[in-house]
């Protein structure tokens, strides 16, 4: 299929927002749909960000005399199409690329950005695969996916299920999570992808580094996050919550502060009732009002119901069943958002091309850590430390919480948890608005020499902008 000379337009007022042009004007419809389906799910700046890099590599292919030669393009077999994109990342960008076995034995080949490369290689990849998952969902293409190694997923379970039985068989508990320090990695990349961008990536140098936030801020500002985005991520940052009892709370939850900054959730395995409380500091609150309200870029720009703070108000003062009905937080399409499609679309993909390994619960392991150093620097008694560290567990609502806090290895009653949290905001907002001393010394990553005293975009979301 000729793909030469395809073109981006972007029309607001059409029900097809996204189009890919043809030479003659026509639009090639299967990246036309790819389009209209990542409107669904990333924010407006995200999605032409996908397109541009798989348009170029379309074209760039079409146009390639050896692509031409081969019969190489973007709809061809499996092989052909990771033989183009071989073709187009080596000779079209300038990488080098390594085709090895990985630690689980599948042959793949490893992409290395060089200084000449004009891409965004880790953005071509991931839209890449999601192209073809779509097409391959739409009966599009008649393949597996060309990105998706077809035996990574069985040696991936299987070596998953050794590892759990080996601890389960050791410890007599199941395995935790690499990043919380309690049980060793593997040392083996588990991954089911064909081309693997190799790269200087940044990880907290420690689970409370105080820059984790602030990296994950800056790679979401950079993808395109928008007011939902930064509300779910500063609310997993501040009350350690899991990403699925964010994504589950209702309005009726948010209504026990009277939409300020309390909300309550459900815990692993409560089956969905509330049994805990997540608080979050008086700007994250601000932002969440900000994105109930907008109309423009917020939750009423997609909700069915159009429901605003101040109907809110008036269904909690009558005592309507809606807001044990009503999401906090709405797809583009107007369905409440699940934690996978945030971890897939928004978080996944912003992190990644921002360099930076981390998965959505080390926010989890971060906020536990960091309470746990400020119980201990704050306590001035052993009874005190005790108190504080059982709070600190009714909080969390662990079902083991001697044993948990144990796993973490750090030597704060509920309600009175709260004012340690008001601690631990304020210092977050010190470093939010505080430049830093010294540039960065990670890869890749350069400080700002002379950073703004408030984040612009964040004041921009919160309505501060124009203040003096």
């Amino acid at each position: 299929m000729e793909c030469s000379g395809l073109r981006f337009v972007h029309n607001q007022d059409r029900a097809y927002r996204y189009h890919i042009v043809q030479p003659d004007g026509l639009p090639e419809l299967s990246l036309t749909l790819f389009a209209n389906e990542l409107a669904r799910s990333l924010s407006e700046a995200s999605v032409p960000a996908y397109l541009r890099e798989v348009v170029s590599f379309a074209n760039w292919t079409s146009r390639d005399a050896i692509s031409r030669t081969q019969g190489w393009h973007l709809y061809g077999k499996p092989h052909e199409v990771r033989n183009a994109l071989r073709e187009y990342l080596s000779v079209g960008t300038k990488c080098k690329l390594t085709t090895r076995p990985d630690r689980l034995g599948l042959k793949v080949t490893y992409v290395q950005v060089t200084r000449r490369t004009k891409i965004n290689v880790p953005t071509l990849l991931v839209a890449l695969k999601r192209l073809y998952g779509v097409l391959i969902a739409k009966s599009l293409y008649a393949y597996e996916n060309p990105l998706v190694h077809p035996e990574a997923a069985d040696l991936v379970a299987e070596l998953r299920g050794n590892y759990r039985r080996a601890i389960l068989a050791i410890e007599g508990r199941a395995p935790m999570p690499a990043i919380s320090g309690v049980d060793p990695p593997s040392g083996v990349r588990l991954s089911e992808n064909y081309f693997r961008c190799i790269q200087a990536r940044w990880m907290p140098q420690s689970i409370d580094d105080p820059d984790f936030p602030r990296a994950v801020y800056a790679a979401g500002k950079l993808h395109g996050w928008g007011l939902r985005e930064f509300c779910v991520v500063r609310t997993l940052f501040e009350s350690g919550a899991r990403i699925s009892e964010v994504l589950t709370l209702m309005a009726q939850d948010w209504s026990v502060s009277h939409f300020m900054n309390r909300f309550r959730a459900q815990n692993k395995g409560s089956h969905g009732v509330r049994v805990k409380q997540l608080v979050v500091s008086q700007l994250t609150a601000k932002l969440c009002r900000r994105y109930f309200d907008d109309p423009h870029a917020g939750r009423r720009a997609h909700a069915p119901d159009r429901l605003t703070l101040h109907d809110l108000t008036k269904l909690l003062e009558s005592g309507s069943e809606q807001l044990a009905e009503t999401p906090l937080y709405l797809t583009n399409r107007g369905t409440a958002m699940s934690a996978k499609l945030f971890r897939d679309y928004y978080w996944a993909p912003a992190l990644h091309s921002a360099g930076i390994d981390a998965d959505p619960h080390q926010t989890r392991h971060w906020f536990v850590t960091n309470a746990l150093r400020t119980i201990e620097r704050t306590a001035k008694s052993e009874a005190e430390l005790r108190r504080k560290k059982e709070e600190l567990i009714q909080y969390m609502a662990w079902r083991s919480g001697d044993r948990t806090l144990q796993a973490y290895e750090h030597v704060q009653r509920k309600e009175d948890f709260a004012a340690t949290l008001n601690s631990i905001h304020r210092s977050m907002q010190r470093r939010e608005r505080s430049a830093p001393h010294a540039a960065s010394k990670r890869k890749g990553h350069e400080a700002d020499a002379n950073p703004p005293m408030v984040d612009p975009d964040l004041a921009f979301l919160l309505g501060e902008d124009n203040d003096d």
